[in-house]
């Protein structure tokens, strides 16, 4: 439920928008009350995340804005919204969707839940066996092919139906160990749920219908030379992906300048959960077998993703219903939002 102090900063929302009968979301002007109450709540969301805490300072350009344009856009008590958040890797996809959901949740009341593609990924067990019937190659993490869709869509349907008082749990997957972690550490997601933040770094993807026969880089060239992977996963994404996806109500997608820089996003992020867990295990670090990536095994492990990730960055700006373009620096510098009648 939300305190006294919030709803009053909410009312003046909802009255100040009843005056209008036409709103401009990118240039949205919100009451310095209901800011100010919820700061301290995105302040505690960047500290919990290790995010930069100034991020904070686009709550009335950013976040609440489109917080609002969500709420308006829920159907309370009909089901779940459910708003994919695509992105390339490191771009600020899970910060964004924390802050997004902390906002509903506190400031508007509704039941947000942030549910990420990374988490769906198979077991490890499944992921290689996979990959001894097909390619080696789908052993990686990451790409169409290594996630569980039929787990997906079952938990999408489950979490449709959800009722007041039920509760059920949703997978959460180790980047550390490269796995999904035991069931007893799932996530639990209590209902109804109100919007659903759904996001990873191809959620949304098309198909690609052109450019597979040809290596894209020395990855492709030397481990995939007759193109069964690069197929293979394009077939994924034209048949369970497309039906995973077509659970997705309304799509935003963050627009990085190039593909050059997705890499340095995704250095820095990498060299986060570094620092993460060394200040987890310490000096023990170096003695415990945990998958962090050195920047050189990183820039190899980019190129599975290089392929999609360019494909979306040419396309998904014309598909998305809200799009963020980013600067290199991953600040939001432009939102289109959809033309409302």
């Amino acid at each position: 439920m939300l305190n006294y102090t919030l709803s009053v900063a909410l009312m003046e929302v909802l009255v100040m928008f009843k005056q209008q009968s036409k709103v401009d979301y990118a240039k949205l002007s919100m009451p310095d009350t209901l800011s100010h109450r919820l700061r301290f709540e995105v302040e505690q969301t960047l500290s919990c995340l290790y995010a930069d805490a100034s991020l904070v300072d686009q709550m009335d350009r950013l976040y609440l804005p489109f917080s609002y344009w969500l709420s308006q856009k829920a159907h309370v008590g009909q089901g779940p919204l459910i708003v994919g958040v695509g992105g390339a890797q490191g771009c600020g996809k899970t910060t964004f969707c924390s802050v997004i959901s902390r906002i509903l949740n506190k400031g508007f009341d509704l039941n947000c839940v942030v549910i990420s593609l990374d988490d769906l990924y198979s077991t490890r067990h499944d992921r290689m066996k996979f990959a001894g019937q097909t390619t080696p190659m789908f052993s990686v993490r990451g790409v169409p092919g290594t996630h569980d869709v039929k787990l997906a869509l079952n938990l999408f349907d489950r979490m449709k139906n959800l009722k007041e008082g039920e509760v059920m749990k949703f997978p959460l997957f180790d980047k550390s160990i490269d796995d999904r972690k035991s069931v007893h550490l799932w996530k639990e997601v209590h209902g109804p749920v109100d919007v659903v933040l759904f996001e990873g770094w191809c959620v949304g993807a098309p198909p690609m219908t052109e450019g597979l026969d040809l290596p894209m880089n020395a990855l492709e060239k030397n481990m995939d030379a007759q193109g069964v992977w690069r197929h293979r996963v394009n077939q994924f994404l034209n048949e369970e992906y497309k039906a995973l996806f077509s659970k997705i109500d309304l799509m935003t997608w963050m627009q990085a300048p190039d593909y050059d820089v997705v890499y340095h996003w995704r250095n820095k992020q990498e060299r986060m959960l570094e620092r993460h867990l060394h200040d987890i295990h310490g000096i023990l670090l170096d003695t415990i077998d945990l998958k962090v990536m050195s920047s050189d095994a990183l820039l190899e492990f980019m190129q599975y993703y290089e392929r999609l990730t360019r494909h979306m960055l040419s396309v998904m700006p014309n598909r998305a219903d809200v799009l963020f373009t980013l600067n290199n620096e991953q600040g939001v510098v432009g939102v289109r939002y959809p033309v409302e009648h």
